[in-house]
């Protein structure tokens, strides 16, 4: 079996199993794609009540009833992180045994409290038990998102330790391309560099619609650039709408489509109309993922995005699967993907100037901009998921293959 153990938890609702509706889309990729030449899909999580559920919570939706995925509930997650290492912490190294015994692969996500490491946990163990491992490394880099504090720096090193150690006994380590990478590929037996997207090879913009968006370059109409996703302060949509005002200044017409929701908008639409470009930024509320908004992207020229600290977003992915290029900052990952995808052009963080010279260069320049949209393209059926799933389920055989091979001399 393919066992996958993670520190999200499963709400239990009398016989019922449910879980974030994002994680439960990740399962199914799991089960479809890395589990079913192990038998099967098993997922060893701690457990809650449905009545904890917070107010606020993203949408839930049910696991392992029919669906071929094998759901076991461990520890109540309720539990104080001080308390954990009594009675929890017995009760998952309990099911972790029990369920790596008859595991061909263990895999496991970094992404975790390391004061409950749920995830290091299994790891060892199964690394002890002799059983293929598998490490998902972060998202984003904890030294970025921690604190600025003793207790997040002192997070931060034990963090470093715990996938440190986990890295150099993982037969197969897989790290999300830029900062991270960067941050913890080093010392690694066996790393890989992967990204998260979600879109199909079918969400692709066709290449003849492609290029009947581009032939309307040549109308003297407005570029439209987007961006979807959270409207918080480290997005740097205050800059963006800066930039779209500079491009204003110099001629250029543009207009900024946001999708999304969050605390910064009040203060986002302060500053669009106080920069003179309230009309031209245009708040689209919340639209919710799959392949209807991936085709309305497809409407978009541009994607603006001047994060202020590093950043992995999964709608760069989205927007290349519609062909639209990125104007965005200088940060590690969309550094790795300009240079990987060359679709991209790149600016200093918090240089808005900057930005909107490029937005007026590519205005003034539609062929540039729709050569670029061509390898927007080309990079998203690249990254589509069929290809980043084959990839991993091929790294994960090489790695159980290796292993057997080892233990045979």
């Amino acid at each position: 079996m393919y066992l996958l153990a993670t520190h999200i938890p499963f709400y239990l609702d009398g016989p019922r199993r449910l879980t974030d509706i994002s994680w439960q889309r990740d399962l199914l990729l799991a089960r479809d794609w890395l589990a079913p030449a192990f038998g099967g899909l098993t997922v060893l999580g701690p457990s809650l009540p449905i009545e904890a559920r917070l107010a606020g919570d993203l949408a839930l939706a049910p696991i392992g009833d029919g669906d071929g995925i094998r759901v076991v509930p461990s520890f109540d997650l309720r539990c104080r992180a001080s308390r954990f290492w009594f009675a929890p912490r017995r009760r998952w190294m309990e099911d972790v045994r029990r369920e790596v015994a008859s595991a061909a692969v263990v895999h496991t996500s970094a992404v975790d409290d390391v004061f409950r490491p749920l995830p290091f946990l299994a790891h060892s163990a199964a690394v002890r038990a002799g059983v293929a491992t598998v490490m998902v490394g972060p998202d984003m880099d904890p030294h970025v998102t921690l604190p600025h504090t003793l207790k997040g720096r002192l997070v931060g090193r034990v963090f470093d330790r715990l996938l440190g150690k986990a890295g150099r006994t993982a037969d197969l380590l897989l790290l999300k391309e830029g900062l991270v990478f960067n941050r913890y590929s080093a010392g690694a037996r066996n790393v890989k560099a992967f990204c998260h997207s979600m879109h199909r090879r079918a969400d692709v913009i066709p290449e003849a619609a492609l290029e009947r968006r581009l032939a309307t370059l040549a109308e003297p109409r407005p570029l439209r650039a987007l961006y979807a996703g959270r409207f918080i302060t480290r997005k740097g949509i205050a800059d963006s709408i800066a930039a779209v005002a500079a491009a204003k200044r110099s001629g250029a017409t543009i207009e900024y489509h946001l999708f999304g929701a969050g605390p910064d908008e009040a203060d986002l639409r302060r500053r669009a109309d106080e920069s003179g470009v309230g009309d031209r930024v245009k708040f689209r509320g919340f639209v919710e993922y799959g392949p209807e908004f991936l085709a309305r992207l497809a409407e978009f020229d541009v994607m603006l995005f001047m994060p202020t600290e590093e950043d992995t977003p999964r709608m760069l992915y989205d927007a290349m699967a519609a062909g639209v290029p990125l104007v965005g900052s200088r940060i590690p990952f969309l550094e790795h993907r300009a240079s990987s995808d060359r679709m991209a052009e790149l600016v200093a963080i918090g240089d808005a100037e900057g930005a909107g010279r490029v937005l007026t260069g590519l205005d003034a320049d539609r062929a540039r901009l729709a050569d670029l949209s061509r390898r927007a393209r080309t990079a998203g059926l690249r990254h589509a998921l069929e290809e980043w799933y084959g990839r991993r389920m091929q790294w994960t055989m090489e790695a159980v293959r290796r292993k057997a091979a080892a233990g045979c001399q």
